[in-house]
């Protein structure tokens, strides 16, 4: 009886945990078998164009296009997605350029120095951010293109070819940039809590050798945080991947890799937005079978950029434990 008595809380414990994990599990075969329907050949009119035709089959081939419909295109059925994955690699780099070092600066001033009023009005402002909902952070995207990118990019004189794109839509570094806004209230708090992980005795140690304050932040402190900080930084990318609200206002659902394909001056959507938009979520007219196949690969393709992201910053700590390891011995 004691025994069973013992027993039943690591049992509560085992079950409560392994709920995320079926839910994962869950999520990934009805992503599954939801888009069966890209890997069938056609029997009836899937993309609505008035006939039925190998344009209502996708495939692989199809899947790893590079051409994709548009709600008002004259050639209907084309749903590729590697502008949308190319489209996450680029709004999530430009966000998280963005966002790691600011926070890693606040979290050096919040841990590393004695602020007084300034150190609890940045906590308040922290705070405050991390309260606002995204809608809000899209909501200013326009004042944020018309106030900082728009007048800073547009040279004098005759407009550039490109300009004519940028100013009929917004380009993807607003969307890195609003992103990022959102990004720093989470990351602060999660790189001040690496940074006061590193013992205190290793700090000690270095000032008392004659090192100076900045030499021991930046030789001793940040390099015993590093995996704390790859860690959080793993967090906010995969925060940022599956933000839809700010992208998709901004950036619509569809797009064309750029030329050069780096150039974050033309509109280039992510999974999440291009995923929406198949699932008629911008729209409801131009929802149909094929698209909501395609809007489950693009939720099981971004599962897999997600746990390669995870994998990657599993990785990285390894070799940073192993060569900052600060444990006593």
């Amino acid at each position: 009886m004691k025994r069973l008595l013992d027993a039943w809380p690591k049992s509560i414990c085992f079950l409560l945990a392994i709920i995320p994990l079926c839910v994962l599990v869950l999520i990934i075969v009805s992503l599954s078998i939801n888009l069966q329907p890209v890997f069938q050949q056609p029997t009836s009119d899937l993309n609505r164009d008035g006939i039925v035709d190998q344009q209502d089959y996708i495939g692989l081939k199809g899947i790893f296009s590079t051409q994709i419909s548009g709600i008002y295109s004259s050639n209907k059925g084309q749903f590729g997605l590697i502008p949308a994955i190319w489209g996450t690699v680029i709004v999530v780099t430009i966000a998280i350029v963005i966002a790691a070092p600011i926070s890693l600066a606040m979290a050096i001033l919040s841990s590393e120095f004695t602020l007084g009023f300034l150190g609890k009005g940045i906590r308040a402002l922290l705070g405050i951010l991390a309260g606002i909902p995204p809608v809000i952070y899209a909501l200013m995207a326009v004042f944020i293109f018309q106030l900082l990118i728009e007048p800073n990019i547009v040279p004098s004189g005759t407009p550039p070819p490109w300009y004519s794109n940028l100013s009929t839509s917004k380009p993807t570094l607003l969307a890195g940039i609003m992103l990022s806004l959102l990004l720093i209230p989470f990351l602060s708090p999660l790189f001040e809590d690496a940074i006061r992980n590193v013992p205190n005795y290793i700090k000690e140690a270095s000032i008392g050798l004659g090192a100076t304050r900045w030499h021991t932040l930046w030789n001793v402190t940040i390099p015993g945080a590093f995996s704390g900080i790859i860690s959080a930084s793993g967090l906010g990318i995969l925060k940022v991947m599956g933000e839809v609200i700010i992208v998709t206002s901004i950036l619509g659902y569809e797009g064309n890799i750029p030329s050069p394909f780096f150039d974050i001056l033309r509109r280039l959507p992510p999974l999440t937005a291009t995923g929406a938009g198949f699932a008629g979520g911008i729209d409801v007219a131009y929802r149909n079978p094929l698209g909501d196949a395609m809007a489950n690969v693009a939720g099981l393709i971004l599962i897999i950029m997600a746990i390669i992201v995870i994998v990657a910053v599993h990785f990285l700590q390894k070799q940073f434990k192993r060569r900052f390891s600060y444990d006593a011995r």
